[in-house]
């Protein structure tokens, strides 16, 4: 185990440990299982952590209480830095409160964008995953009259509606989802959760013409053609540059006419096989748009994977270290990989099979 993965597990123990010590010292709390939604209009979600992939795991939970209250002004306390220009023109959203994450005068920035929260006296306030101490913060501090989460060990909030979490492994942009389905009384049912981004059609337009600049195609071949990938990550999940070099032999073998495009998480980045073209766009909105007009992308567990599941495009995710259940792509017609178990040249013939599924038809 890397020493960054390390620091990750202690620093969860710690969090665990602090929820613990909150809820022991805070004692139990009354709250009701049951949740009219009669009288809500204005909506706080809450997810204060900074990472781009469970940023887009709310988009469920947001299409879901637009869904159920169309005319309620959903708020989003964030801590993703670039959330107000990823999730911009989600409906129903009014405003998105950004939260400081590992930069410099955290406490000032943290009691800002708190004093925005408490500008608002809300009817409905969410905590959507099972364990967050930062949510939890912010839920104790906001103005409103309802406060929903989960039952756990951990949860010290002061909730006023709650449900235990589910017992069986569920995914990440699911939970958030299960809550509100059980304490609505309405039936949960995971068929119909996707990530999803609102992308306007300049949006994938640009992208479009991003791609085939890149690749050096006509506009009109970029989702016959492009299989794009993401190559890098951090700790146990990144997959060596041997590895990348046997995959595209034994897939290029099968479907010589693909053409492999790899992206790039900086301009200083090498390209991991100098065969094959690269690209960099630092708006993951923008990558988004890119990856619509491709046929395929394949990528370790990272942002651009979950960017790229919320996109019509196939998306093939390759796990060595967490668990494709709950944090895999939720197409249908998405696949999730152990590469721990797997040879390149078998990842290969699976990812031939999701080629030759795919339509690769120009997304809209």
């Amino acid at each position: 185990m890397t020493a960054p993965d390390q620091f990750a597990l202690r620093r969860h123990s710690f969090r665990r440990q602090m929820g613990l010590l909150l809820a022991r010292f805070i004692g139990p709390r009354n709250y009701q299982s049951s949740l009219s939604l009669d009288g809500i209009e204005s909506v706080l979600i809450c997810r204060i952590n900074g990472r781009m992939g469970n940023t887009l795991f709310l988009t469920p939970l947001i299409r879901q209480i637009h869904q159920l209250l169309p005319h309620a002004s959903i708020d989003l306390a964030l801590a993703y830095s670039r959330s107000p220009e990823l999730l911009v023109g989600m409906p129903g959203v009014r405003q998105i409160i950004v939260f400081p994450h590992k930069t410099d005068r955290m406490v000032r920035r943290f009691i800002g964008a708190l004093r925005r929260v408490r500008a608002t006296r809300y009817d409905l306030a969410i905590d959507p995953v099972p364990e967050s101490n930062s949510a939890r913060v912010v839920m104790l501090l906001c103005r409103s009259r309802r406060r929903l989460g989960f039952v756990t060990p951990f949860q010290w909030a002061p909730l006023t509606h709650a449900a235990p979490p589910p017992r069986e492994v569920m995914h990440q942009a699911a939970h958030p989802v299960y809550l509100v389905d059980r304490v609505i009384g309405q039936p949960y049912s995971p068929q119909g959760i996707r990530l999803w981004l609102p992308l306007q059609l300049s949006e994938l337009s640009a992208g479009r013409e991003t791609i085939a600049r890149a690749a050096g195609i006509p506009q009109s071949e970029t989702s016959q053609r492009i299989f794009g990938f993401f190559a890098h990550a951090a700790g146990q999940k990144i997959l060596e540059r041997g590895w990348w070099t046997e995959f595209w032999s034994s897939f290029l073998a099968l479907e010589p006419q693909a053409i492999p495009l790899e992206c790039l998480p900086s301009l200083q980045h090498e390209r991991t096989d100098r065969r094959f073209a690269g690209f960099h766009l630092p708006s993951p909105r923008a990558l988004s748009a890119a990856v619509a007009s491709m046929r395929v992308f394949i990528s370790t567990d990272t942002g651009p994977m979950h960017l790229a599941s919320a996109t019509d495009v196939p998306t093939i995710a390759l796990f060595r270290a967490s668990d494709p259940a709950q944090y895999g792509p939720l197409k249908p017609y998405d696949l999730s990989i152990d590469v721990s178990h797997s040879t390149p040249a078998e990842v290969a013939r699976s990812c031939q099979r999701v080629w030759r599924q795919s339509a690769g038809a120009q997304q809209p």
